[in-house]
């Protein structure tokens, strides 16, 4: 399960880069565009948006499953070093995946009822909203999946650790 996790974020992380590369190429003609031919995208603004969604929706987990993320080691001055890595590998991840799951909740509720009304999109492009909305839905469950992988292997540490004192 750990390796199939594993393929799938990173294939998902690949796509964010991807998505990311084609947004500075996109970004780069929309400015060439305006400058060199004052002739403006008038859908720059609605694309770029949609290629940032996937950024950085698509990235979340495989930066978690690194430990690439960003952490505020402030309770690391003041905390001993057994209770610190209780606290950054088990409580910490379960207070992301307590997040993550509302989160997931609140944008899966949001997709279906986009799909089913066929909302879309309010702009020059009016485009339907429900892949972009199922699309967070998705890189949120990776990033849950994640969380549990690592809180599991983290009281399995933890057991064991504590196992091999005794």
């Amino acid at each position: 399960m750990d390796s199939l996790l594993d393929r799938v974020t990173r294939l998902c992380w690949l796509f964010a880069g991807a998505s990311a590369t084609l947004m500075a190429l996109y970004i780069t003609y929309t400015a060439l565009r305006r400058y060199l031919l004052r002739s403006p995208d008038f859908y720059a603004s609605e694309i770029t948006n949609i290629l940032m969604l996937v950024t950085a929706i698509f990235c979340l987990a495989y930066t978690q499953r690194l430990g690439r993320h960003l952490r505020i080691d402030l309770m690391d001055r003041y905390l001993q070093k057994g209770v610190r890595g209780i606290v950054r590998d088990i409580v910490a991840t379960a207070m992301g995946l307590f997040f993550s799951v509302i989160l997931l909740w609140q944008t899966w509720t949001q997709a279906w009822w986009s799909l089913q009304s066929w909302e879309v999109t309010t702009g020059i492009l009016a485009i339907p909203a429900f892949p972009m909305r199922i699309a967070i839905s998705v890189g949120v469950g990776l990033l849950c999946l994640v969380l549990i992988a690592q809180i599991l292997r983290n009281l399995a540490s933890l057991i064991r650790g504590r196992g091999m004192k005794k």
